[in-house]
């Protein structure tokens, strides 16, 4: 009877450390591994005409802050002054991220900090937010107002839960893996271009298109722009065309489905528009993609580049996994 009590235990005690090493590989995993690539033949396109966009500029006191922290690439966790009988710092981006809520009340009502955030944070990043949402709302003309179709944006500091999501009409945000105030500009730029691609950009025809669905629901137009997109690379939602190779995206994570697709390109072409741009000189199907965002954004874009560019110009068949951690 006891041997059968010690095997019973001891049998509990393995599977308890067999479920931890498949959770800590399952992590490591997720968030290191990248540039797992397919060796597959090159696809041959049109030539098709380039563009030369120019920056969009913005004036607004709050964004020049906002540049200062990025390029500085300041850790989202900074040590407070213990010798400090109060917190000037902390208090003057209350102050300002106060400012910053008046100034678009409306925003402010929609976005949700969850747990303990500082108040500097909280100002980078609802200031990220807003520039990134006024960059999309001044620029992009078709389809729908993205202000009116977003209801929610959530910016959560919990801990060991998916690091981004996005819906037709949400967006939520897990600070545990965001290193820096510019990765976090980087993934509000992603995760935003989800809600433009399934409900601003959304066209008219009642005709739904069969290749491109949501879960297996047809909720595409035929003439919705984003299939324009879609089909350079991708014979619908889940089969990438044959002839694509890594050169005809902008990330490895880019290459899971078409929507990823678009959304990592998207933050290419807002916020490292060189070297999406270098990409597109030397590559027929990026140039297509390239001129997609051009021609949405009335060729306008905000950083030509906040990344490194060393390894893209010894490089120019290198892609990141994630263009949200270049």
């Amino acid at each position: 009877m006891q041997e059968r009590i010690a095997f019973n235990y001891r049998f509990l005690f393995n599977a308890i450390k067999f479920i931890w090493a498949v959770l800590i590989l399952y992590f490591w995993l997720k968030l290191w591994v990248c540039n797992i690539w397919e060796d597959i033949n090159l696809l041959a396109w049109k030539y098709y005409e380039e563009v030369s966009p120019v920056n969009y500029e913005y004036n607004e006191d709050w964004t020049n802050e906002l540049w200062m922290h990025n390029v500085s690439d300041v850790e989202q966790t900074e040590k407070i002054d213990t010798y400090s009988d109060f917190d000037w710092e902390n208090h003057e981006f209350e102050l300002k991220y106060q400012n910053l809520c008046l100034s678009d009340f409306n925003l402010c009502l929609k976005v949700n900090f969850v747990w303990d955030i500082s108040s500097k944070d909280k100002f980078m990043y609802f200031a990220s937010t807003m520039y990134v949402l006024d960059a999309i709302s001044k620029n992009i003309q078709i389809g729908w107002d993205i202000n009116t179709q977003l209801k929610k944006i959530t910016v959560d500091s919990a801990y060991w839960s998916t690091r981004w999501s996005a819906d037709w009409t949400s967006v939520s945000i897990k600070l545990w893996a965001v290193k820096s105030y510019v990765e976090f500009l980087w993934l509000i730029s992603h995760e935003l271009w989800h809600v433009v691609d399934l409900w601003v950009i959304k066209w008219y025809s009642s005709e739904k298109d069969p290749n491109y669905t949501e879960f297996g629901n047809k909720v595409f137009a035929v003439d919705d722009p984003s299939i324009t997109y879609y089909s350079l690379c991708w014979e619908n939602e889940t089969v990438r065309k044959s002839t694509v190779t890594k050169e005809d995206f902008c990330s490895g994570y880019g290459m899971t489905d078409p929507f990823e697709d678009f959304a990592e390109c998207h933050n290419m072409y807002l916020n490292h528009n060189d070297i999406f741009k270098s990409w597109a000189k030397k590559n027929e199907i990026m140039k297509k993609k390239y001129n997609f965002f051009a021609n949405l954004y009335w060729w306008k874009f905000m950083f030509a580049s906040t990344s490194d560019l060393t390894k893209f110009n010894s490089d120019n068949s290198w892609r990141p996994w994630d263009t949200t951690r270049m």
